[in-house]
């Protein structure tokens, strides 16, 4: 993994978002980056939508510094590593080039938080953002397949 911090000190709610965002990809059996994907985004519906509290109380301690700003960038910046570590296994045959630049799994992730936040804001509801999850996965897939040489 690229980014590592220590978690001696690590707020335990940050801590226990941490553990379960990597269960939950380390849980996540698909055999390719479609189903992965797709998989992935119906449990962050369903994971945020129990942990809304909890995810509000971190978010909430780290705009009142309660929570060190590298403290949360680092245990966010090793989720996005761990993702970015299981697209690429999932994706052999380099049919999405972006998913082995640094971004792939960033771009992702920005899709997937932003729409959680627009669930928390009531724009969406967990119902409608499952029943928009295969157009959000294609979406997601074709930025997936830029080629990121052509920066």
């Amino acid at each position: 993994m690229e980014h590592r911090i220590s978690h001696d000190n690590m707020d335990d709610l940050l801590k226990q978002l941490e553990e379960d965002y990597i269960n939950a990809l380390n849980n996540n059996q698909c055999e390719n980056v479609e189903d992965f994907i797709e998989q992935f985004l119906f449990d962050s519906w369903d994971y945020n939508d129990r942990n809304i509290d909890m995810i509000k109380s971190v978010m909430s301690r780290y705009t009142q510094g309660e929570v060190y700003q590298t403290t949360f960038a680092g245990a966010f910046n090793e989720m996005v590593d761990h993702l970015q570590s299981k697209l690429s296994k999932l994706d052999k045959d380099n049919k999405y080039p972006m998913i082995h630049h640094n971004l792939g799994a960033s771009i992702l992730v920005a899709f997937v938080d932003g729409l959680v936040v627009q669930y928390y804001t009531g724009i969406y509801s967990v119902e409608d953002l499952r029943e928009k999850t295969p157009q959000f996965k294609k979406t997601i897939l074709a930025a997936l397949c830029t080629d990121s040489l052509n920066e």
